[in-house]
């Protein structure tokens, strides 16, 4: 095939794969890797790839201008890092339906790597190592793009989001991401997740939040109990908050400061 005469048909279907890389290119046009390659140049002059990183690009819709276009970012780290990788924290809030804000900032996690932070083009991925064990249980899956997604499950979604920096916690954000995940979680499975978590500041805001949401209504007082006493020898908890700041409270049961108003 010769780079200048794809047909309407061949630019369809390259349309369709969202994101591809000179591999995919290869296979799909017969080539060598080479004129893969001189392929994917020509195609990115004519603004019909955008090059995400070397080797990774994303397909500009025939009926999009090139120079408006921002790739998808869920589909882009998902053909980058591969099916083992499951979108995590801020990210799993908007592939479950929470949150509909496209950040630039995408965290995913999977058992048994390193923890680290990467740039992929425009967007940063923050990489989490998580458990083998119980691995399978704590993701599903979600549909995009025509694309099976891996994605943290509500619960354990819920249980990352505490357990995530001081820095980047947003208290107002978790409490309605609360309040939109907890109906569709399951209840037995989140007291395990918090109980068995090891850290007591992870412990002591799930607790908090859960606390502050719905009282009663998803999490029994037995479980609240269960959590309070997990970390009532922990000392004062700083969540999404700086030490002194006038407008502080204190949840003496939680053993968390947290935002006032003011």
């Amino acid at each position: 095939m010769e780079r200048n005469r794809l047909t309407r048909q061949d630019l369809q279907r390259l349309a369709r794969e969202a994101v591809t890389t000179t591999e995919d290119l290869s296979r799909m046009y017969h080539l060598s890797r080479p004129r893969a390659a001189k392929l994917a140049y020509d195609l990115r002059a004519r603004g019909f790839l955008v090059e995400v990183k070397k080797g990774l690009y994303a397909s500009v819709p025939l009926d999009i201008d090139p120079k408006g276009f921002r790739p998808d970012p869920f589909l882009t780290v998902h053909k980058a890092l591969g099916k083992n990788y499951a979108f995590s924290h801020l990210s799993a809030l908007a592939l479950l339906g929470f949150e509909q804000t496209v950040r630039k900032t995408i965290h995913v996690t999977a058992p048994g790597v390193r923890a680290r932070r990467r740039k992929m083009g425009d967007l940063v991925v923050h990489v989490h190592s998580g458990k083998k064990v119980g691995w399978d249980d704590a993701t599903t899956t979600v549909r995009r793009g025509g694309v099976s997604l891996r994605v943290t499950t509500p619960g354990r979604t819920l249980v990352d989001l505490a357990a995530l920096p001081n820095s980047m916690q947003d208290y107002e954000g978790d409490l309605e991401a609360y309040r939109s995940l907890l109906p569709k979680t399951d209840p037995k499975s989140l007291r395990s997740a918090i109980l068995s978590n090891p850290s007591i500041t992870t412990r002591a805001r799930l607790g908090h939040l859960l606390a502050a949401v719905t009282p009663g209504v998803f999490v029994s007082e037995d479980t609240l109990t269960a959590i309070q006493d997990s970390v009532k020898k922990a000392s004062p908890i700083y969540f999404a908050t700086k030490p002194r700041t006038a407008s502080n409270k204190y949840d003496s049961r939680f053993r968390v400061i947290y935002p006032g108003e003011g």
